[in-house]
This record gives C-alpha cells, sequence and structure tokens, in this order.
C-alpha cells in the first residue's frame, strides 16, 4: 500500500522564489507529500495575477503554487529575515531564485542557513549559473534557457524570424531538474546525515535538451544547425500538409520502414527506383523526394493518411493545437490533467509528468491567498500570540 500522504510527507519545504521554474518543482514535491510554505514579499510573488481569466481563476498561480501553505513576510526588515530563519530552521529543503545579491542583502544564502541546520539542503536556482561572467545577470527562460541556450536556433528554418518561445517551457523543463536535484540531496543526506547547497541553472537544463546536436558539435567541431524543410535529407523523418491543411510528423529513421512507407504512398516504383535506392542516394535526392511527397500528401485529408499511414505500421502523429491535446483521449488516458480539490473556482491543472503507482502522487489543494496561513506557519514554528500579533502590527508579516 502506498504510503498515505505521499512518499515525500514529513519533509518540509520553504519556497522562497518567484515566477515559475523554481515555485513548480515546489507544486511537484506538494503533490508527492511534502509541506511546502510559499513565502512572499508584501507586494506578492510577480506570477500572482498575472493571467486572470474575469470572474474566475488564475490559472498560472494555481498550476505552480497548488497545494502549498502560503506567508507573507518583509524581508527588507531585520525582523522579517529573523522570521524568515526561523521557518527555514523547521525546513528540510529551501528553494530560492532571489540572486546571490538578494541571497546576501537578505541573509538566505546556503551559509546563512546552513552555519546553525547542516541537514538543510539550500536549492537556487539561476539563470547562467555560481560561476563565471555572468552569474549575476538577470534571466527569464526566454534569454537563458531558449535564447542563450541554443534552442531557439535551431527550430525554424535558416534565414527566417526565430519562432517566439511558449511561456513557461523552459522553465517547467528546469524543474525537473530541480526536482531531481532535490530528491537526489534528500537521498544523499539519508547517507551522510549532511545537507548540501544545490545549483541549477535554466541555461543548463537547455544545454541538457540540446545535447544531442551539441553531442555531434563537441566530437565534429561543427554542431547541426536548421535546415530547410525541403532539404530533409529523407521523408521519413518529415513533416508534411494534408489536404485539409492538418500537418503530419513522421520519424522512422530505421531503413526498414521505406518499403512499407512507398507501398502506404502508392508508389511501389520507389523501391526500386535507381534514385532512391538507399539512404545515400535517397539524401542526394531528398529535396526531390520531398516534392513529390508534399504533392501525394496534398492529395487526401489527415484522416485518410492516418488510417493507411497506420495500416503500414508507420510511425507518425498529428500536429495537434493545444484545445486538441486538452481533449485527447490519451491525455485522459496518461490522467495528464487533475481537478484541483477545494478550489473555489472548478479547475483543471496539469498534473506531474510521471506515474508512480505504488505511491500517492496527487493534487493537495489550491494555491494559497497572499499570506492565507501567515498566522499558523508563525505558531507552528514557536512564536507566541503575542509576538505574531506584534509582527502584523509592525508589518513584518502580512
Amino acid at each position: 500500500m502506498p504510503h498515505p500522504g505521499g512518499p515525500l510527507t514529513g519533509v518540509k519545504v520553504l519556497d522562497v522564489a518567484g515566477m515559475i521554474a523554481a515555485p513548480s518543482a515546489c507544486a511537484m514535491l506538494a503533490d508527492l507529500g511534502a509541506d511546502v510554505i510559499k513565502l512572499e514579499p508584501p507586494q506578492g510573488d510577480l506570477l500572482r495575477g498575472l493571467v486572470v481569466i474575469p470572474d474566475g481563476p488564475d490559472p498560472w498561480w494555481e498550476l505552480d503554487n497548488r497545494g502549498k501553505r502560503g506567508i507573507v513576510v518583509d524581508l527588507t526588515t531585520k525582523q522579517g529575515r529573523q522570521v524568515a530563519h526561523k521557518i527555514a530552521a523547521s525546513c528540510d529543503v529551501v528553494v530560492t531564485n532571489l540572486t546571490m545579491e538578494r541571497q546576501s542583502k537578505f541573509e538566505l544564502t546556503d551559509v546563512d542557513l546552513r552555519e546553525n541546520h547542516p541537514e538543510l539542503i539550500h536549492v537556487t536556482l539561476t539563470g547562467y549559473g555560481n560561476n563565471g561572467p555572468d552569474q549575476d545577470r538577470l534571466a527569464f527562460d526566454y534569454t537563458a534557457f531558449f535564447s542563450r541556450g541554443g534552442v531557439l536556433n535551431t527550430m525554424g528554418e535558416p534565414g527566417n524570424t526565430p519562432p517566439n518561445p511558449r511561456p513557461g517551457q523552459g522553465d517547467h523543463t528546469t524543474s525537473l531538474a530541480i526536482l531531481s536535484s532535490i530528491l537526489l540531496a534528500l537521498r544523499e543526506r539519508d547517507l551522510t546525515g549532511e545537507g548540501q547547497a544545490v545549483s541549477v541553472a535554466l541555461m543548463h537544463a537547455a544545454i541538457w535538451t540540446m545535447s544531442s546536436d551539441l553531442s555531434v558539435g563537441l566530437a565534429t567541431g561543427e554542431a547541426p544547425g536548421p535546415i530547410m524543410r525541403i532539404e530533409t535529407p529523407s521523408p521519413l523523418v518529415g513533416r508534411f500538409r494534408c489536404a485539409d491543411d492538418r500537418w503530419l510528423m513522421l520519424t522512422m529513421p530505421a531503413e526498414g520502414y521505406w518499403e512499407p512507407f512507398c507501398v502506404a504512398l502508392d508508389q511501389p516504383e520507389w523501391i526500386t527506383d535507381p534514385r532512391f535506392a538507399d539512404t545515400e542516394t535517397r539524401t542526394e535526392h531528398g529535396p526531390e523526394l520531398m516534392m513529390l511527397c508534399d504533392d501525394i500528401f496534398a492529395s487526401a485529408d489527415s484522416r485518410t493518411w492516418a488510417e493507411r499511414l497506420d495500416a503500414a505500421g508507420m510511425v507518425w502523429g498529428l500536429i495537434q493545437t493545444l484545445d486538441e491535446v486538452i481533449v485527447d483521449p490519451q491525455s485522459d488516458a496518461l490522467g495528464a490533467f487533475k481537478e484541483i480539490p477545494d478550489s473555489e473556482y472548478r479547475l483543471r491543472t496539469v498534473a506531474p509528468p510521471f506515474d508512480l503507482r505504488g505511491s500517492e502522487v496527487s493534487i493537495k489543494g489550491p494555491a494559497p491567498r497572499h499570506g492565507e496561513h501567515s498566522f499558523e506557519v508563525l505558531a507552528e514554528v514557536g512564536f507566541s500570540e503575542q509576538e505574531i500579533s506584534d509582527l502584523f502590527e509592525k508589518k513584518i508579516v502580512s
């Protein structure tokens, strides 16, 4: 039987981070059973209210802060920093994306927090890492992940305007690296009894996602760049528009797919055509072959091609809109979307991308309102009612 509450029940986390990447990692920690306290400044997290549905929920805020408890602390004050230290002293993990300058200013560096609490795991998310000429450069995933990490330059076709990144895509990819690093640090602490300082960078996460191309560059001195769709070496790995304006993506790098592909397109003569006899000759005649395939795919709608490609055992996918992803029955089978319990609004959100069959992984509740749990968090870490009242009166906590 799974452990009630989740595999991280008993782990306490202080989330002193803003926007998306680090908070979404903490949201997944909450899904796994950790008690996550979201510490916000008096003005609130930048993400709060950034995308609001009129008379409805705040979907971005709920996605990346579900299941947490919230407290508001003014870290610009000495007393506020003392409050943060006392909460951190009760935690197993502290996660922040404050720059090192601001961590020092607010006395939240790993040295500050681990001096008297060596079991603490201190996690910092940066744009570019904790060393090097750009260690203090501010970043979002648009700049550090997509741009500096080389992702955008390889997308689209050469000479065209670089495509626009989608919001949070690099952040949510990086959040998986943050989550993994925290789980590894917890395991290391099981073995040694010691916590540690952990650092994750948006740029490094992007480099990892591009590592197949980069490994070629490291080996040859020249990494692959973007190419025109029509110059794809083989239609077996290509994109084609159908008669109904829907696009299909084919991905069959193995040679054994060529003959059934020719049959599926009703072009059996290609099998013996000397221009297309093997991978090398097909590459030489790549643009010509792609244009022939363009004409053929344009002769029927995507549903017809789906049936023919499936019958031939091809590996392909319909390029879907996000609206289609939401209603895709396979999304439902994956459990990709879950309802947030106890929410003011009936709201589904995106579940973490893993399925632990022997563990309870679930969305525990809605994201906290601004300072919703300030009183109870302070009481739990040992502040008296009078001390809490004084902190509220002085607006140290709100």
